[in-house]
């Protein structure tokens, strides 16, 4: 029972730790960073560069979903375990609400890693070949670059929705 209840504890904790990270980091980018950098246009270039580049951020973000999901998969398996059945666990209120979860957090991570990583890696391709030209860029070139940016903060908002409808599922799981 002890070995167990290690098992639990370590792998509860790191599913709450990356998780917290997970979603705060999210919250950051889409309600402060990205309004922010929008807000200072062509200025603040070297500062997503530096975040998105440098400090790799999106890596960083999609490596603590990953974490989390993968931990809470450990977590959901032993659950099911424990009911008996598949059916059984989500038969259940806690079982299906924290199905609800799990969906959830899988939808936002496959969305980070399919549309929102892609689009913030072309956006710093195409603003470094807009900065490399000089002069006036070519406006199909900027509109594309505009649109790749859109793209990227729509999905990030998108994500940041369903690790909420997550966390909140999570959260109040036990008490429906």
């Amino acid at each position: 029972m002890v070995a167990s209840s290690w098992f639990m504890i370590v792998f509860r904790l790191l599913h709450i730790v990356s998780g917290v990270i997970w979603v705060g980091g999210v919250f950051l980018v889409v309600a402060f960073i990205q309004p922010s950098a929008t807000a200072l246009g062509p200025a603040g270039g070297p500062f997503v560069q530096e975040l998105l580049e440098r400090r790799r951020l999106p890596t960083f973000l999609l490596r603590a979903g990953m974490a989390t999901v993968g931990a809470g998969l450990v977590l959901y398996w032993h659950a099911w375990r424990a009911a008996g059945s598949l059916g059984a666990w989500v038969g259940s209120r806690y079982g299906a609400v924290l199905t609800v979860g799990a969906v959830a957090a899988l939808a936002a991570l496959a969305l980070g890693a399919s549309v929102v990583k892609p689009a913030l890696e072309r956006a710093l391709a195409l603003g470094a070949e807009l900065a490399a030209a000089g002069g006036s860029p070519p406006a199909e070139r900027v509109a594309e670059l505009e649109a790749v940016r859109s793209r990227a903060q729509r999905a990030s908002r998108t994500v940041l929705g369903l690790l909420i409808v997550s966390v909140l599922a999570m959260a109040t799981a036990r008490y429906w």
